[in-house]
């Protein structure tokens, strides 16, 4: 409740202020419609000037934006192409990036996260200055309403949070204290960077993932299975997805865990009929890359060689470009394995 009680004395006791300077240069002020106007127009340029210094750090530091909303509209990157959706209204704007890899993480996403409040400080700055020097009354109502909203991303380094939405202040104090509020920051975003830039799962953080995984959350865990399976560590892996497939519930089970479960349980396990159970508990998606996987390491299993090639060679279409993509360069190379095993006769016949 702190930053809207603060932002509002602001409001009000700068927007007085800039009456009584303007009464003193003797400045007409305009009507009061005109003024709200104003006010509103300098409202959307705050939120451009914000977000689009949270966006020129991630630029200069090589983060990719995945994903920016203002008001009712929300723009997202599904593989290279930019789509919008209607979402409940944001009485705001946000900015989503991901980084090209977790080395250097937390002063970079300080950084992205200080840059906003950094960029409104700079820009109601040098409008102030032209406010303080100008002798014209248009431009001294535009530009000082202007001026006063910028500068009210200032605030934003309040530390706040509402309905699960934190403030700038708020998730850099999650970055800067570290521990369990920084893991719950990677938790969120590993899937996604990896869906859209150059990052493997091997390259997550090892530390905060076993951290994670230490309890009962079963994405946590998930995320823990798939870092050690592309790092090599098959043992730790299969350990993860053990405990991953007992927290499941029983019944109908979510795609995002029955696909993996059952391409585990066909590649790893050689337990075929375990596979096709964790398949039918979840809905069928032909589109899904892990699916196929499931269905061609399946394939693989009962030695169906030609059935095997015809799934790696349709999931490698799905894979898209493992070059731009850390998540699908796995995929690649898993769909590659399945067939790795096919007796030399039959690798030739199904192009192995």
């Amino acid at each position: 409740m702190l930053a809207p009680i603060v932002a509002s004395f602001y409001i009000v006791v700068g927007n007085s202020l800039l009456e009584i300077l303007a009464e003193y240069r003797g400045f007409e002020q305009p009507p009061l419609a005109i003024r709200c106007a104003l006010l509103a127009l300098a409202a959307l340029v705050y939120l451009i000037v914000h977000e689009s210094g949270h966006r020129m750090a991630g630029v200069f530091m090589g983060w990719k934006c995945t994903a920016f909303g203002i008001g009712p509209l929300e723009f997202f990157r599904e593989r290279n192409l930019w789509k919008h959706r209607r979402v409940k209204m944001l009485w705001g704007a946000f900015v989503r990036q991901m980084p090209p890899n977790f080395c250097r993480f937390r002063p970079q996403k300080a950084l992205t996260l200080t840059s906003g409040p950094l960029a409104s400080l700079i820009v109601g700055g040098l409008l102030l200055v032209i406010v303080l020097d100008t002798q014209n009354a248009t431009v001294f109502a535009l530009v000082s309403r202007l001026a006063l909203v910028i500068l009210l991303g200032l605030f934003e380094l309040i530390p706040a949070c509402r309905k699960g939405i934190g403030s700038d202040g708020y998730r850099l104090r999650q970055v800067l204290r570290g521990g369990p509020e920084l893991d719950e920051m990677y938790r969120d975003m590993l899937g996604e960077a990896s869906n859209h830039c150059f990052v493997r799962y091997r390259d997550w953080p090892r530390e905060a993932l076993v951290r994670m995984a230490s309890g009962d959350d079963p994405y946590s865990i998930y995320l823990a299975y798939l870092h050690m399976l592309d790092s090599g560590d098959v043992e730790a892996a299969s350990s993860y997805m053990r405990r991953l497939i007992a927290s499941l519930p029983e019944g109908e089970a979510s795609p995002f865990y029955a696909y993996e479960a059952a391409y585990w349980l066909a590649e790893y396990e050689g337990d075929v009929a375990a596979a096709k159970r964790w398949l039918e508990r979840a809905a069928s998606d032909e589109s899904n890359v892990v699916r196929v996987q499931a269905e061609a390491a399946i394939a693989a299993a009962e030695a169906q060689w030609e059935r095997a090639s015809a799934l790696v060679q349709r999931g490698l279409a799905l894979a898209h470009d493992p070059g731009e993509c850390g998540g699908d360069q796995v995929d690649v190379e898993r769909l590659n394995k399945i067939l790795s095993t096919a007796p030399v006769g039959e690798a030739a016949v199904t192009g192995a």
